[in-house]
């Protein structure tokens, strides 16, 4: 392998941050309608919800499929991480999809389960 493609190589963000990158300009597309507060998250949400599905449907093949997803919304919960700004993004789709998240993985820690 040359050195430039290495370097191109390492450049490249992974497909998580680029799949991330396209729900958000998704996002983007829903706000810009003229729809109500709740229409728009629950359409955000929708959205959410069909991401986190070819996710899931990514692991069927291969080994250790609940660890892998269970990795993959760790990912996720890291991508979603909300900033300090409240603009009609963060509050219509990144919050909701950042509890969202957060809630899946604390129902379903091993720390969890362990207590119950």
């Amino acid at each position: 392998m040359s050195a430039l493609h290495n370097r191109e190589m390492r450049m490249r963000k992974p497909r998580a941050h680029l799949d991330y990158c396209n729900l958000v300009d998704e996002w983007r597309v829903i706000l810009q309608h003229p729809l109500s507060r709740e229409v728009k998250q629950a359409e955000c949400t929708a959205l959410l919800r069909n991401f986190i599905d070819r996710i899931a449907r990514k692991r069927i093949c291969g080994s250790d499929q609940p660890l892998r997803f269970y990795a993959d919304m760790l990912v996720l919960q890291q991508l979603l991480q909300p900033g300090l700004t409240m603009d009609e993004l963060s509050e219509v789709a990144i919050w909701p999809a950042y509890r969202l998240v957060n809630d899946w993985l604390k129902e379903h820690s091993l720390s969890d389960r362990r207590r119950r």
